[in-house]
C-alpha cells in the first residue's frame, strides 16, 4: 500500500507539473518560474530524493517478501510430492503405469516399423525403375564383352549405325576383333537369325585382285562354305569389291564406299 501511495503521489506530481508548465507557457503573467529559483529549487530536489528513497525501501521490502513466498511455495510442493509418494502403496497402481508405458512403447515401435517398411518399399521401387532404365546387355555371358552376343566359341557385335566397309573393318580392328568371317553353316544360320533381314558388312572382299576373294583374317576362301545370293557376286559396274548380307542372310557384293551396318567377331574367353 505504501508503494502504491508513493507511485500515485509521483503520478499526481507529474500531472500537476505538466499542468503548471502548460499554464506557464500560455499565460504571460504567470509566476511559475519563481518556484524554481533559490530555496524553491533546493526544496524540489529534496522532495525528489525523498520519494526515490521511499521507493527504494519499498522495493527492498517487496523483494524480501517475494523470497519468502518462493521458499514457501517450494516447501509446499515438496510436501505434496512426498504425500503423493506415500499414498502410492498399492503395487497394482505401479503395474497399471508400467502397462501403459509398455503399450505406448509398442505403439511407437509399430509406427516406426510401418514407416520403415514404407521407406523400404519406396527404395525398392526406385531401384527397380533404375534397373529398368539400364541398357539391356547384348551379351550376358562373362566370356564376351558388354553388348556382344555369345555363340559357340565366338563373340559377335552387331552395330547399330552404318558406315563404309573400310571404317567398319577399322572399328573391329580397334576392338581386337575382325569383320565377321563365316566358317560353318551353323554360323551362317546364326547370322541369318540375328541380322533380321538387315544388311551387314562381313569380312570378305576382292579389292586386291578381282574375283580373288579373301577373308580379313586370312581364312582360305576356297575351303569354306559360301552363301551367295542368287546371281551374286556380279561386280555390277566393276565397282563391287566388298560383301554384305542381304535379305535372308544371303551374301551380296557391293561398292566398298556404300554404308551398311557391320558385324565384328572375336574369340570368346575360355572359362
Amino acid at each position: 500500500m505504501a508503494g502504491e501511495t508513493a507511485i500515485d503521489y509521483i503520478e499526481d506530481f507529474d500531472l500537476d507539473s505538466q499542468q503548471n508548465q502548460q499554464q506557464a507557457k500560455w499565460i504571460p503573467d504567470s509566476r511559475f518560474k519563481s518556484h524554481f529559483c533559490g530555496k524553491g529549487l533546493m526544496l524540489l530536489i529534496f522532495i525528489i530524493l525523498s520519494v526515490l528513497l521511499i521507493l527504494l525501501i519499498i522495493g527492498v521490502i517487496k523483494c524480501s517478501e517475494a523470497d519468502g513466498t518462493v521458499e514457501e511455495v517450494q516447501s509446499q510442493v515438496q510436501m505434496q510430492i512426498s504425500q503423493a509418494l506415500n499414498n502410492v502403496t498399492d503395487k497394482s497402481e505401479l503395474k497399471d503405469v508400467e502397462l501403459r508405458i509398455r503399450n505406448e512403447v509398442t505403439q511407437m515401435g509399430a509406427r516406426v516399423l510401418t514407416e520403415l517398411s514404407r521407406k523400404i518399399i519406396e527404395l525398392m521401387n526406385t531401384l527397380s525403375r533404375k534397373v529398368e532404365m539400364l541398357p539391356e546387355p547384348g551379351c550376358q555371358n562373362i566370356q564376351c564383352p558388354r553388348n556382344w552376343i555369345h555363340f559357340n566359341e565366338s563373340c559377335y557385335y552387331f552395330s547399330t549405325k552404318a558406315d563404309t566397309w573400310k571404317n567398319s573393318k577399322l572399328y573391329c580392328t580397334l576392338r581386337e576383333s575382325n569383320l565377321l568371317v563365316i566358317n560353318t553353316a551353323e554360323e551362317q544360320y546364326f547370322l541369318t537369325l540375328e541380322s533380321e533381314n538387315k544388311r551387314f558388312w562381313i569380312g570378305l572382299h576382292d579389292q586386291e585382285n578381282e574375283h580373288v576373294w579373301q577373308w580379313v583374317d586370312g581364312t582360305d576362301y576356297e575351303r569354306t562354305l559360301t552363301f551367295w545370293n542368287e546371281g551374286e557376286p556380279n561386280n555390277a559396274g566393276n565397282t563391287e569389291d566388298c560383301v554384305h548380307t542381304d535379305d535372308g542372310g544371303k551374301w551380296n557384293d557391293n561398292s566398298c564406299s556404300a554404308k551398311f551396318l557391320w558385324i565384328c567377331e572375336l574369340k570368346a574367353k575360355s572359362t
